[in-house]
């Protein structure tokens, strides 16, 4: 393992891992405390504008399906809670440090997709909740977003692929790089301190069979993850998918055991989604 993560960092060699920005330190600090309170943390986070926008955003999207629409930040952290808003809250934070351009954007829309396509899949899985399920969507490939800084244009072909390919592009990915962007997304989630079963899960989101995986959490997690995936290749990017992501998919299914009729009504929500945006 750390010889895993020591040819992750050389992979992504004279590129800096974004650092956490001070309010969701502060945040951290605050919702772990012995006397955290609603009043402070909207306080905290009021202090970024630009986070504090985003996370508004994603609170009255279909992403979190409110019944009533929250209008402040006050009343998103009343509605969902300390742990939820902490979770959305980095997730919007990991939306607006990396580029709006090329390859990088290319990336984060894709991930953006399957962030909300796994939001709504959380509704059939048991001890994952949307903000969870939102979160790990987005920084499942964070490595990507890594490598694809560190090397644009190497990255561009490995990424188009993954989207047919998603179990022999690791394969791929080592001979590129020495590295694979499931390892360098660990240390994206060591450096952000994500869950230990998110880290875990961006780490096994490419495992062929789900039955490896030990964890019920994680297992859960790479299971959603594939089947999100296999989602947003067939209807955001008009990708082909393969045998490889047929297969993928099915597994994640099989784990789930979520009817193929669900997966279907989430396609269609997620296409009305992408259409809105």
């Amino acid at each position: 393992m750390q010889d895993k993560l020591k040819r992750a960092m050389v992979a992504i060699q004279g590129i800096k891992i974004p650092e956490l920005p001070d309010e969701i330190l502060e945040l951290d600090k605050e919702i772990n405390s012995k006397f955290a309170n609603i009043s402070n943390v909207a306080d905290i986070i009021e202090k970024n504008t630009t986070l504090s926008g985003e996370l508004m955003k994603i609170v009255n999207s279909p992403i979190m399906k409110l019944k009533v629409p929250c209008r402040s930040i006050r009343e998103a952290v009343g509605a969902l809670g300390l742990d939820n808003v902490y979770n959305l809250l980095v997730a919007a934070a990991l939306q607006n440090l990396f580029g709006q351009k090329g390859l990088i954007k290319d990336i984060m829309d894709h991930s953006v997709d399957v962030a909300f396509c796994m939001a709504d899949i959380a509704e059939w899985v048991e001890g994952v909740s949307r903000d969870e399920a939102y979160m790990f969507g987005l920084f499942h490939n964070s490595g990507a977003l890594l490598l694809a800084s560190k090397n644009e244009k190497k990255y561009a072909t490995l990424f188009s692929n993954s989207m047919s390919r998603p179990i022999s592009i690791i394969a791929a990915e080592e001979t590129a790089f020495a590295s694979n962007h499931t390892m360098v997304g660990v240390l994206m989630g060591k450096k952000w301190k994500l869950p230990i079963d998110m880290i875990q899960a961006i780490m096994f989101h490419h495992t062929p069979e789900c039955s490896r995986i030990k964890n019920d959490k994680v297992r859960a997690l790479v299971a959603m993850i594939k089947v999100a995936n296999s989602i947003i290749a067939e209807i955001s990017l008009g990708a082909y998918r393969g045998e490889e992501m047929k297969n993928y998919e099915q597994d994640g299914l099989e784990e789930l055991m979520i009817p193929y009729e669900v997966v279907a009504e989430i396609r269609t929500a997620v296409m009305s989604y992408t259409m809105k945006n």
